[in-house]
C-alpha cells in the first residue's frame, strides 16, 4: 500500500479585507480541513436519505486528515500551527454587527411567551455589537501534511472566522507550498522559529525550553476542539507576541 505524503508545508489565504477571530490567536488549520471532511459526510447521508448529526455526550472519532499526527504529548495532535498574521501588514479595525432576539427560540424556550416582545427596550431589545476584525492581506499556516489532498479540501474553503455571514473572512484564493527546508517539529508547532504557533501538550516543548508562548493552561489540542476528550490539563498557549500582543513566559 503506498504511503500517504506528509511534508513540511506554508499554506497562505490571501483576503480582501480581513478575518474576525474569536480568540488571542488564529483558526487552527486541522478545524478547517475537519470541517469540509464533516460537511462532505454530512452531504452523502443526506443523499441516501439519512441525517448525520453530533452527538456531543459520544466521543467523536478522528477524522482522517491528510496532515502528520505529533505524539510526543497527550492527546496527540495534528501537525500544523493555527493561522498567522504579519504584525507589520495587519492592524485591528472595530467593526459593528447586530443582534436581535430569535422569537422562534423564544417560544421553543418557554410555554409562556407575551404576545409582543419589543425589539426597542427591555432585555430582548436590539443590540450593536462591537466586532474586532484584523485587517491583513494574507494569513498563513505552517503544516506537514499531503499538499495536493490539503489543496483539494482547501478549494471548498470560501470563508474563515467569525461574522462570515456579513462577509467577514472572505478568501480569495489558497496557496499551499512545499517548504522542504523546513524541520519537521518546526512546522508542526512553530509560526516562526522560536515562537509557539498552537497549543500543544507540555510534553511537545520539552527540548524547546525558550520557545516564546502565552502561557499554561487547560485546552484542546485537536479539532472538535469543543470536546472534552480533546483537552490537555496542561498544555501551552499560542506565541501571541507573533502578533505583536504577547510576552514571554
Amino acid at each position: 500500500m503506498t504511503q500517504p505524503v506528509r511534508i513540511p508545508l506554508r499554506v497562505r489565504a490571501d483576503l480582501p479585507h480581513g478575518v474576525c477571530f474569536g480568540q488571542p490567536w488564529g483558526i487552527s488549520l486541522d478545524g478547517l480541513l475537519a470541517s469540509v471532511i464533516w460537511h462532505r459526510r454530512k452531504a452523502a447521508a443526506a443523499a441516501r436519505g439519512d441525517v448525520l448529526t453530533y452527538d456531543p455526550l459520544a466521543t467523536p472519532e478522528d477524522l482522517d486528515l491528510p496532515l502528520a499526527r505529533c505524539t510526543l504529548g497527550q492527546p496527540w495532535h495534528w501537525m500544523c500551527t493555527f493561522a498567522n498574521t504579519t504584525p507589520a501588514t495587519s492592524h485591528p479595525d472595530t467593526r459593528t454587527r447586530s443582534s436581535r432576539t430569535d422569537h422562534a427560540d423564544l417560544q421553543r424556550l418557554s410555554a409562556l411567551v407575551p404576545s409582543t416582545v419589543s425589539d426597542a427596550r427591555g432585555h430582548y431589545r436590539k443590540r450593536l455589537i462591537p466586532a474586532v476584525a484584523t485587517v491583513t492581506a494574507t494569513v498563513t499556516w505552517r503544516a506537514v501534511g499531503d499538499p495536493d489532498a490539503i489543496r483539494e479540501l482547501l478549494a471548498e474553503v470560501s470563508e474563515i472566522g467569525k461574522y462570515r455571514t456579513s462577509g467577514e473572512g472572505r478568501v480569495n484564493a489558497w496557496t499551499v507550498d512545499d517548504a522542504p527546508a523546513d524541520d519537521w517539529w518546526s512546522a508542526g508547532h512553530e509560526h516562526t522559529p522560536g515562537v509557539l504557533g498552537r497549543i500543544a501538550p507540555t510534553a511537545c516543548l520539552a527540548d524547546h525550553p525558550d520557545l516564546t508562548h502565552g502561557g499554561r493552561s487547560r485546552a484542546a489540542v485537536r479539532a472538535p476542539y469543543t470536546h472534552p476528550s480533546r483537552h490537555a490539563p496542561d498544555a501551552y498557549l499560542p506565541g501571541v507576541a507573533a502578533a505583536g500582543l504577547g510576552r514571554r513566559f
